[in-house]
Order: structure tokens, then sequence, then C-alpha cells
């Protein structure tokens, strides 16, 4: 057993090594479709590729855990700033604690939850998991091309699914020679509550898509994206483009194109009743398209046009109505479709920071764990009673709301993630899923602009709301040791960009360190 501890220790240190990293444990992942987190997007000046990577001054070799803590006081007094500081570093190797600050206060996480969210799902999901979205009928059978019954749509809160997969999930229904349904369609979106918006949330947060909200239906993220570009001739209407992957309810477009010299011309979003898109606003004569995201926010009635715009595009008729309903037990399975597996759900949240990903299994993990729709009630009671009975966190005073640390009223300590992070690196099941869908500096994610002078050294979740900057996961020291480190800021608003200084030199410190001298 010993043995086998050790190896384990030193693959995963070599997984962590920059050497090692793209050997055998760097796996391919299927891409999401991006996501747009703003409402308007004016077109970028600056090419994206010429964007450099931050980095911050060298750090010379820093010998044992008396010099290190030297170092990282001396980060973190020369800051000069009166922000709380929670950090916690532990060696993976030889278990022992090499640096404490503040790891028993309580702070917000920001998107480091995500953490917690994503070592209880693998734990209690499993990495076979994957959400199912299906077709149900009651009908006794198929007559002259006409289902004999009911259809029913159950979703199950996938966070992955796109209007394309619906489309090719009602296409069973030709394969069945089925060209009209005699009964009633009924869109089952019970999985979930119907409280979309996570405890805690900022209201302006609701109108971007990184905070879109949380249903039984996800339909490409629960956001639209389409384009404005001005007309040739001023005084005339702005022309919207849209994309065949998305299915939009109406535009209204009141855009006027204005003479190329305007300055003070903006496009406004707003919705109207019965989810009508309304753009309105100016735009120069001559210049780019501006990109424009929408947030589904009345998601029955866009169910409701979506399903009937699809059967519509199939020619298949509706004798009854598109309506909402619960599927009974016992009715035949006419179509399935399902998403990617467990792992490649989590590599994308943790990788991009997805917060529609952690909220539906926040939900979902609260809905099998109580058997009640999933709620946010529910999902905070099963993440902490998971990693509590199974990883051995000790979650007083924890406080978990949402899964995926939007909320600034989330809570936990330094030492409750760090304990999360020596669970999930030793915990053979999980570590390769876990450790291997963090950011890696200087190279991806959200760490992909961030600590290029000491690239895939460091693998770790970010998170930043207003006033709060977390880093937390792993580094690999001057000499291969693993390391294990939680970086927690709570201060003042508007500075972030000095937190997230100080996070990266004290990452930076971890990857000089030496147990021994030589």
């Amino acid at each position: 057993m010993k043995v086998f501890k050790v190896l384990a220790v030193i693959s995963i240190a070599l997984f962590l090594d920059n050497t090692a990293f793209a050997s055998q444990h760097t796996r391919h992942h299927t891409k999401h479709p991006s996501h747009f987190h703003h409402k308007i997007h004016k077109p970028l000046r600056a090419v994206a590729s010429r964007r450099r990577v931050h980095t911050v001054a060298p750090v010379a070799t820093v010998y044992g855990a008396s010099q290190l803590g030297n170092v990282l006081n001396s980060i973190i007094h020369a800051s000069n700033t009166r922000a709380d500081i929670g950090v916690f570093v532990k060696s993976m190797q030889y278990d022992d604690t090499l640096y404490t600050r503040n790891i028993y206060q309580p702070m917000t996480p920001a998107s480091t939850m995500k953490i917690f969210t994503a070592e209880a799902a693998l734990l209690y999901l499993g990495s076979n998991y994957r959400f199912s979205t299906q077709l149900l009928t009651d009908a006794k059978g198929v007559k002259n091309g006409i289902l004999q019954g009911n259809l029913y749509v159950v979703l199950s809160g996938d966070p992955s699914l796109t209007y394309y997969d619906l489309v090719d999930l009602l296409l069973t229904l030709k394969s069945h020679q089925i060209q009209a349904i005699a009964g009633n369609v009924y869109i089952d979106n019970t999985a979930y509550d119907q409280r979309f918006y996570g405890p805690g949330w900022i209201w302006k947060d609701k109108s971007y898509c990184y905070a879109a909200p949380i249903s039984a239906s996800i339909i490409n993220h629960n956001c639209l994206s389409f384009k404005v570009a001005p007309s040739n001739v001023s005084g005339r209407a702005a022309q919207v483009v849209t994309f065949p992957k998305y299915f939009y309810p109406t535009i209204k477009n009141s855009v006027m194109t204005k003479a190329s010299r305007t300055r003070a011309c903006s496009v406004r979003l707003s919705n109207d009743p019965g989810s009508v898109i309304s753009i309105d606003g100016c735009m120069p004569k001559g210049h780019g398209a501006w990109g424009v995201s929408y947030v589904v926010t009345d998601i029955p009635e866009y169910n409701r046009a979506l399903f009937k715009g699809i059967l519509h595009r199939l020619s298949i008729s509706v004798y009854g109505l598109v309506t909402f309903g619960s599927a009974s037990r016992h009715l035949a399975v006419v179509g399935t479709h399902t998403s990617q597996p467990l792992p490649e759900l989590i590599h994308e949240m943790l990788k991009k920071s997805d917060n529609v990903i952690a909220g539906a299994l926040f939900k979902k993990l609260g809905q099998l764990y109580s058997k009640q729709p999933g709620s946010w009630e529910n999902g905070s009671l099963a993440v902490s009673r998971i990693l509590s009975r199974q990883a051995g966190v000790n979650t007083a005073g924890m406080r978990i709301l949402d899964g995926s640390g939007l909320s600034p009223d989330n809570l936990a300590t330094p030492a409750q993630m760090m304990r999360v992070l020596d669970y999930a690196y030793h915990h053979t099941a999980t570590s390769d899923d876990f450790v291997s869908a963090l950011p890696i500096a200087g190279v991806d994610g959200t760490l992909k602009h961030r600590m290029g002078n000491i690239a895939r050294k460091v693998r770790a979740k970010t998170g930043t709301i207003s006033g709060v900057v977390s880093l937390a996961g792993y580094a690999v020291s001057a000499d291969k040791e693993p390391l294990a480190f939680v970086i927690m800021i709570n201060g003042n608003k508007g500075v972030g960009w000095a937190y997230k200084s100080i996070e990266d030199k004290i990452a930076t410190a971890l990857t000089r360190y030496r147990r021994y001298s030589s």
C-alpha cells in the first residue's frame, strides 16, 4: 500500500512538472461554443494574439519552510493592503504544512467555490455520469403517421444542451414515421425548481450570460448572441445578423444608422413581454458590426416557442397544445440525448470558470441526493454532506449557496478548501479528472495570461468578484515536490489587479521552494 501511494505521488508530481506536462496525462476535450459575457461587443482594435502574458519579477531559490514563510510574509507585508488575506500551503508528498495565515477565518471564495462543486460531483455522480434529455410517450402506437397519444420532452438540466441537440432529438420522431401528434406535447421542466438565480446574486450580474438562469431547461447556456450592423445609408435601420445554431424569439429592431462621424451612438437591449427581444439606439455608418448577447429570462415562454418552432421546422403537426407537464413513470422511450461524460463538463467548468455548468451540477446533486427537484437549498446540503462524509471536510461555518461562487454571501475557510484539494489530489478515483481540469499557468483557461514566468508549473482555480480575489490549486516546487496552496483575499473594490499580483508572487515563490539546500 505504501509503495502504491508513493508511486501515485510521484506520478502526479510529474503530471504537474513542466517537462512532463504534455505527456500521457494530457487529454483532448471537445470544446463547447463560447459564450458572450457582456451585452454589447464593439470590435476589438487590438489583435488577440498580441495580448501579453502577465509576469512577475523572478524570485530567488527559497530553502526550507522557515525561509518560505519569511518570503511569503514579505510579499504580503510589501503589498501594504488592509485586505483580509488567508494563505495555506501544504506538501502533497510529505503531508506537512509549510505556511499558514488566517486559515480558519471564513472568507468569500468567489469562483474557487467550484472546487467544492467539482469534487462533490466526481465523488457522488461518478466519472461515467451523463445528463439525459428524453422524448417519452404514453401512446399505444402510431397510426397513419399519427402518434396516438401525448409526447413528453423531459429536460434534465443539462448545461451543455444546444438547439442542434434538440433538433436531432426530435428528428427521431421522423425515424418512427411520425408526422403528427394526436395529443399534447408536454415540456417537463420539473428536474429543478423555479428559482433560477442563486441566493445573493448581484442584480446587475443577471443581465450577463455568465449569470444566466439555472433551470431544468438550459439551451445554449440560456444565452443567445447576434450581431447588429449599420446600413450603408444613413437614416436607415441597422441590420440584425443571426446565427443558425440558436433559436431566437422575435427580434424587434429599432436601431438606426447615423452619419459616420457620429460619436454618441449606442445600442440598448431590453425584454418585452412574451420574450420579444427589443433593441434600439443608433450605429455610425461605415463601422463594423457590434456583437450582442441576450440572456433568456422567460424560460417557460422561450421553451414553448422553441419546441413549436422545431416541430414546425420538421413538418410535424400537433393536434393538441404545446404546454407543460410532468412525465409519469412507465412511459415508452422515443429518443434520448446524452451529454458528454461528467469529466468533460468539469474540465469546461474549471478551465473557463463556467457558472452555468457549476449551477447545473449543484442543482443536480441536490436533486439526486434529496430525491426532490434540484434547488439551491438541497444542492447546498448535498455538497456539504458529500464533502464531509467522503472527503472528511469539517463543514462548520461553511456557507455554500450556489456552487459557482457568484454570490458574495458564500463563505469558506482556507483550511476547508485545503482539505478538498488534499483529498482530491490523493483520491485515486477522482485525482486525474480533477487535477487535469484546473487551468494551467501561462497556458490555458483563466490562467492563460497570468504567471508566464512559471508557465506549466501551477494548476489552479481562480476566483474574482467585486472586492474578492482567490487562487487555489497545486504548484510544483524547484525540486519537483507537489504543493497544494490556497490564497483568499477579501478587500476593497477596484483593486483586484493588486490582489492578483500578490497571488502571482506567492505562487512564483512556491515554484522556487526547495525542501533542502544543496
